[in-house]
C-alpha cells in the first residue's frame, strides 16, 4: 500500500512545517497595496494556486467582453457564504486586468488579455475595500485624504483631477449626484470598480455624522446612483460583493444595512456565484497540492476503495456503491469525498464558519499533520482527522464553542481520552476506537439539529479499509456507547453533545451504591445458584455448614481468598469433620468480580433514573427512558455469564479447578459445576463394582455396606457419589455378576440364609444401615457351599422319641409339595401386623426377620415408622435437622406428621 504523500504531494510549505494560514485570508487592499503574502501578491503564483472554476471563468469572460467590447451587464453582484469566495474572485479579475500578459499561460484558452482594447487606451481600475477606509480619518496618500468612496474613485480613476472634481462632495461628505457621477465615469471609460467589504464599512460609518445625516445614508445613496449610472455606460463595469444574509450571524443594524443594500444593487444587478457544487474538491486540490500526481496509484486506490464498497454494500450507505461516487472520490483525492462534504454541507451552516476559506485553513493543518507524522494511510478519510492537533482543534471549537474542549479531551483525543485508552488496550484495533469518535465528532454539528449526527453505515462508511471488518466497527461503536461520557444516540444516530449522557449521569449516581451493592450482588448471586447442590452463600466459617452426606457447593464471598477453605475441610466448630468429600467451594476471580460489582452499581444508577424519569422528578430526561431501559435489559441478561465468569474455580479437597470462561446465555452455577465436575469424575452418577471390589473387599472377607458409603463420602480423594443410589447401583450389578455378595450380619456373623450372590435383587433391598455387609467372593461362596452341604445331610435316625416330620415348600406355591395326607400351606392374600415395644437397639433385628423375609416373599413395599422419644436432656435441633430428616429426605421418604414440644 503506497502512502497518500507519495501519490500527490503537499506544497513544499505544508511538507516543511512552514504553512502559514494567513494564505487563505486573501485581503483586496493588500493586494493593491502590495503587502499580501505571495500566494496573492504574485500574479503567477496567485493563478498557479488558483483552481479557475466555471464561475471565474464565466466572470473574466463578462469583464473581458464589457471592457472590451461593451458587451454584457454593467453591474455584477458577488454573493457567497462567509468565506465563500467573494474576494478572492475580485483578486482574480485586479490580476486578470492589471498583470494579463504575466499570466497568459495560465488563462484559460479562449480568454485574451483585457489590458488594451482598440485605440490603445487601457481599462482604467478602482479597487475599494471597506476594511481599508476609515470612515472617520478618511484615507491619504500623495497629500490628499480622502473621506468617502466618491473621493477615492475620482482619485483612483483619475489621479488629482479626478479627486478634484468630486472634492466638494468628498469634504462635506455628501454624495454626488447622479448628472455628476455621468459626467466624471463617461471620460473613464473603459473603467472597472471593484468594491468588497462594503457592508463592514457601512455599518461603521453609520457612527459618522455630519450636518443632518451620517456618512452611511451618504454612502447607501451614492451606491444607488453610481449603479444605475454605472448600468447606462457601455464601457463601464462595477463588480460588489454582498455575503448571503442566511448563513451570516448579523446584528440589527447589519441585517437592515444588508437588506438596503440589497435593494439597492438588486434592481440592476447580476450575481454571480464563484464555487458550485463539486468545483470545491478542485479548490482544495490546487490550492494544497502539487500538480504532480501518480495518477496509476491514485487510481488503484479508488479501485480498491470502490470493490472495498461493493463487496460492504449492505453495511454501507446507498452512495457508496454507485458510480458516482467513484468519481467524486477520484475528483477529491487525497481526501474522501465526505471529509470535504461534510465540512461544506454541516459546518458552513454556522455564521462564523468561513465557506472555502475555513474548508482551506482546516484541510491544510489536517494535511500538514499526516504529513509530519508519516501516518500510513492511502486515503485521508474522516476518521483520520487528528482532534489531538491544537490548530486542528480550535478550527472546531471556535465554532461550536470551547466548552467541548473537554469533550475532546474526556473521550476523543488526548492521552487520557477513553477511545485513544481503549485502543491501547486492544492494538489490533489500529485506533479503531478513536477514528470511530473523530468521525461521530465531525458529523456532529450543524446549525440545525436536523443535521447532527451520524448512523452506522455513515460511521463505517468513515473508518472502514481494507483490515477493517464492519462488524468490528459495531462491536467497537457499541462499547464506546458504553464507556464514552458525552456521546449521545437518538434512534440509531450517535453525536457528540456536551450534556453529559447517560453515562455521565450513571457515574454520578454509582458513587451512592459504594457500599449498598453487596446485598443486591449477595441476591443476584443467590439467584444464579440453582438446586443441585445444598447451597451456602458467603459464609463467615465453617460452623454453619453441616457434616453430613449431602453434596455441598460453599461460595465464598467476592473478596474471601479461600484461605480458610482447609480449615473448614478438617474440622466443623470444636469437633473434626467426618463427611470431608461433600464439599465444593466455589472461589472468586478479583477481575471478574470488579467487573460485575461495577455492572451492579450501575444497574442500581439506573434504576434510580429509571425511578426520577417515570416520578417525573427529573422531566428533561424523558427522552433517555426507553435507553435507560434497554441498557438495564443488557445488564441483567449478562447476570447469569457474570456470576460463572465470576465463580469459574472451585476446590475439592486440596485441588483447584479451573473451568475456564462459561459459555454465553444462561445456566445456574449448579448445573454448570455438576457437569463439569462429572465430566472431571470429581462427582459420580454411575459407580462399575470393580472399583468397590479393588478400593474396598481387597483383604477383607465381609465389609458393612454403611463403611463402603461413608468412604466414599469421607476420602477426598475417591469421587463424591451424587447420591446413596449411586453406590447401591454399584452393589446391586456387582451381586448381580457374583463380585461379592450382600448379606446381614446376626452377632457378628454373616447370616447364610440371607446372603445374596450371583441373583438378581431390587434397588431398594440394598441397605446402607448397620448390620448388612457385602461378603467377599471367595467367602460367600464358601458360605454358600457349606449351607447346600447341611441341607443336603439326610435327618437323623429314630432314637425313640416323637417323630419329627420335615415338610418341604416352595416360596409361591399355592397348594404346598409334601408327603401324601399333608394338609396345603395357608396363604394370605394380606398381612397387617401392628408391632409395638421394639428396642432401638434391635432394629438390625427387625431388618433381618421381619422385613428382609417379606421383601424376598413380595419385593418392595413401604412403611410407616413411628417415633416418639422422650428425654429429660433433649434432643437436639442439629440432630433432628441435619442427620434425622436428612436421611429421610435422601431415602425418599416423608413426614406426614410431628410434633416437637
Amino acid at each position: 500500500m503506497k502512502n497518500w504523500f507519495d501519490i500527490i504531494q503537499p506544497h513544499e510549505d505544508i511538507r516543511k512545517g512552514d504553512f502559514d494560514e494567513a494564505v487563505f485570508a486573501a485581503d483586496l487592499g493588500d493586494v493593491v497595496d502590495g503587502t499580501a503574502p505571495p500566494d496573492y501578491s504574485d500574479p503567477y503564483l496567485f493563478f498557479t494556486k488558483t483552481y479557475l472554476t466555471e464561475g471565474l471563468k464565466h466572470l473574466l469572460a463578462r469583464v473581458h467582453g464589457k471592457l472590451t467590447a461593451g458587451k454584457g451587464q454593467s453591474v455584477i453582484e458577488i454573493q457567497t457564504p462567509f468565506g465563500g469566495g467573494k474576494t478572492h474572485s475580485l483578486v482574480t479579475i485586479y490580476h486578470y486586468l492589471k498583470n494579463g500578459e504575466k499570466v497568459r499561460a495560465l488563462l484559460p484558452e479562449n480568454l485574451p488579455v483585457a489590458t488594451l482594447r482598440e485605440g490603445g487606451k487601457a481599462p482604467k481600475m478602482s479597487v475599494i475595500v471597506g476594511t481599508h477606509h476609515n470612515p472617520v480619518e478618511g484615507r491619504e496618500s500623495d497629500g490628499i485624504t480622502r473621506r468617502t468612496f466618491w473621493g477615492e474613485v475620482g482619485y483612483q480613476l483619475a489621479g488629482r483631477k479626478g479627486y478634484q472634481f468630486f472634492a466638494q462632495n468628498d469634504q462635506r461628505r455628501v454624495a454626488p449626484g447622479k448628472t455628476k457621477l455621468r459626467e466624471f465615469l463617461a471620460a473613464q471609460q473603459p473603467f472597472i470598480l471593484l468594491f468588497d467589504e462594503i457592508l463592514e464599512y457601512i455599518n461603521r460609518a453609520a457612527g459618522v455624522a455630519y450636518e443632518d445625516t451620517t456618512l452611511a445614508s451618504q454612502t447607501f445613496a451614492f451606491f444607488q446612483e453610481l449603479t444605475e449610472t454605472v448600468a447606462a455606460l457601455s464601457q463601464g463595469m462595477m463588480v460588489v460583493t454582498l455575503p448571503s444574509s442566511f448563513l451570516e450571524d448579523y446584528g440589527r443594524r447589519k441585517e437592515e444595512s444588508l437588506a438596503r443594500l440589497n435593494k439597492i444593487f438588486g434592481r440592476v444587478e447580476n450575481i454571480e456565484t464563484p464555487v458550485k457544487g463539486e468545483e470545491v474538491y478542485a479548490i482544495v486540490r490546487r490550492r494544497l497540492f502539487e500538480d504532480d500526481v501518480d495518477e496509476t496509484a491514485r487510481q488503484a486506490v479508488i479501485h480498491d476503495y470502490f470493490k472495498l464498497y461493493q463487496g460492504y454494500r449492505d453495511d454501507l450507505p446507498p452512495k457508496a456503491r454507485e458510480l458516482d461516487f467513484k468519481r467524486k472520490m477520484e475528483l477529491a483525492y487525497p481526501f474522501h469525498p465526505d471529509v470535504i462534504d461534510i465540512l461544506y454541507e454541516k459546518w458552513s451552516t454556522f455564521s462564523s464558519f468561513q465557506r472555502t476559506r475555513g474548508v482551506l485553513r482546516l484541510l491544510a493543518n489536517v494535511v500538514e499533520d499526516l504529513y509530519q507524522r508519516e501516518v500510513n494511510i492511502d486515503l485521508i478519510l474522516p476518521g483520520d482527522i487528528n482532534l489531538a492537533r491544537p490548530a486542528v482543534r480550535q478550527e472546531f471549537l471556535k465554532h461550536i464553542g470551547m466548552e467541548y474542549e473537554g469533550v475532546i479531551g474526556s473521550d476523543i483525543a488526548g492521552h487520557e481520552a477513553k477511545s485513544q485508552v481503549m485502543d491501547r488496550q486492544n492494538r489490533p484495533w489500529k485506533h479503531l476506537a478513536e477514528r470511530i469518535a473523530t468521525a461521530i465528532f465531525f458529523h456532529s454539528f450543524s446549525a440545525g439539529d436536523s443535521e447532527k449526527g451520524i448512523g452506522l453505515p455513515y460511521i463505517k462508511l468513515a473508518v472502514l479499509r481494507s483490515d477493517t471488518m464492519p462488524a468490528l466497527v459495531t462491536e467497537v461503536l457499541q462499547r464506546l456507547s458504553n464507556a464514552l461520557w458525552y456521546l449521545n444516540s437518538r434512534a440509531d444516530v450517535y453525536y457528540f453533545s456536551r450534556i453529559p449522557n447517560l453515562n455521565r449521569m450513571i457515574l454520578d449516581k454509582k458513587e451512592l451504591f459504594n457500599e449498598a451493592y453487596e446485598e443486591r450482588l449477595r441476591e443476584i448471586v443467590r439467584g444464579e445458584i440453582g438446586s443441585k447442590f445444598t447451597s451456602y452463600l458467603w459464609p463467615d466459617s465453617g460452623d454453619g455448614i453441616p457434616d453430613n452426606r449431602s453434596l455441598k457447593l460453599v461460595i465464598l464471598h467476592p473478596e474471601d481468598s479461600g484461605a480458610e477453605i482447609p480449615a473448614w475441610i478438617e474440622r466443623r466448630g470444636e469437633t473434626f469433620r467426618v463427611y470431608k468429600n461433600t464439599l465444593f467451594f466455589a472461589l472468586p476471580d478479583t477481575a471478574a468480580f470488579a467487573k460485575l460489582k461495577e455492572d451492579v452499581k450501575t444497574y442500581m444508577a439506573l434504576e434510580e433514573i429509571k425511578g426520577e424519569i417515570e416520578s417525573g422528578e427529573n422531566p428533561t430526561l424523558e427522552v433517555k427512558l426507553p435507553e435507560v431501559q434497554r441498557r438495564m435489559h443488557n445488564i441483567s441478561r449478562d447476570f447469569s455469564f457474570n456470576v460463572r465468569r465470576m465463580y469459574h474455580t472451585l476446590q475439592v479437597g486440596e485441588r483447584r479447578i479451573d473451568l475456564g470462561q462459561p459459555v454465553a446465555g444462561n445456566e445456574t452455577l449448579s448445573n454448570w459445576y455438576w457437569r463439569e465436575l462429572e465430566e472431571r469424575e470429581e462427582i459420580a452418577t454411575r459407580l462399575h463394582y470393580r472399583m468397590l471390589v479393588n478400593k474396598f473387599m481387597v483383604g477383607n472377607e465381609t465389609l458393612a455396606t454403611q463403611t463402603v458409603l461413608d468412604q466414599f463420602y469421607k476420602d477426598p480423594g475417591l469421587p463424591a457419589p451424587a447420591s446413596a443410589d449411586v453406590v447401591a447401583r454399584a452393589i446391586q450389578l456387582g451381586v448381580q455378576e457374583g463380585a461379592f455378595g450382600l448379606a446381614p450380619v446376626e452377632a457378628g456373623a454373616v447370616d447364610p440364609d440371607a446372603l445374596r450372590f450371583k441373583t438378581e435383587l431390587p434397588l431398594n433391598a440394598i441397605s446402607f444401615d448397620e448390620g448388612f455387609v457385602l461378603v467377599e467372593r471367595g467367602h460367600a461362596e464358601a458360605l454358600l457351599a457349606k449351607l447346600k452341604a447341611e441341607e443336603e445331610k439326610p435327618p437323623p435316625e429314630d432314637m425313640g422319641g416323637d417323630t419329627i416330620t420335615v415338610i418341604d415348600t416352595q416360596v409361591g406355591d399355592e397348594t404346598g409339595v409334601g408327603g401324601e395326607g399333608v394338609s396345603p400351606t395357608p396363604r394370605y392374600q394380606s398381612v397387617r401386623l401392628v408391632i409395638a415395644g421394639i428396642p432401638a437397639s434391635r432394629i438390625a433385628d427387625v431388618n433381618r426377620g421381619i422385613l428382609m423375609p417379606l421383601i424376598r416373599a413380595v419385593g418392595d413395599f413401604t412403611f410407616t415408622l413411628e417415633v416418639q422419644v422422650s428425654d429429660e436432656e433433649g434432643i437436639s435441633q442439629t440432630t433432628l435437622e441435619n442427620t434425622i430428616k436428612e436421611t429421610i429426605r435422601q431415602i425418599g421418604a416423608r413426614i406426614v406428621d410431628e410434633r416437637l414440644e
